[in-house]
């Protein structure tokens, strides 16, 4: 009986989760490109864990990887977290906290970055 009670309560703390999680296209319509406002885009957007982002790109135009708050703000990408290049990425969040993201080719130029943060 004790092992039934104990399974039952990891499933609902964990179910909640995996059901209710939401996966964001970045940019919307407009993907992951240059001259896109990210910051306008995540205003307004509350992110969990659970959550995930959909990178969607021209692969081969524009790259996405992972940085640190340092990598984010100098448009640094190395070292990094993972770097991506399929054209269409989905990224999931594990664990709470911020998470950066930048186009090593256009973060300085065009200000392609995207700072979450997640509960």
């Amino acid at each position: 009986m004790a092992r039934v009670t104990y399974l039952l309560v990891i499933a609902l703390l964990v179910l909640p989760s995996v059901v209710f999680a939401t996966q964001y296209v970045v940019g919307d319509d407009e993907g992951w490109n240059s001259g896109v406002d990210y910051y306008a885009w995540v205003e307004g957007k509350t992110f969990y864990v659970g959550d995930s982002l959909a990178f969607n790109y021209n692969a081969g135009a524009h790259n996405v990887v992972v940085v640190d708050a340092n990598g984010y703000d100098q448009c640094l990408a190395s070292p990094n977290n993972g770097a991506y290049n399929s054209g269409h990425d989905v990224l999931t969040f594990n664990v709470a906290g911020d998470y950066y993201f930048i186009c090593e080719w256009h973060c300085n130029h065009t200000d392609q970055k995207l700072k979450v943060t997640v509960n």
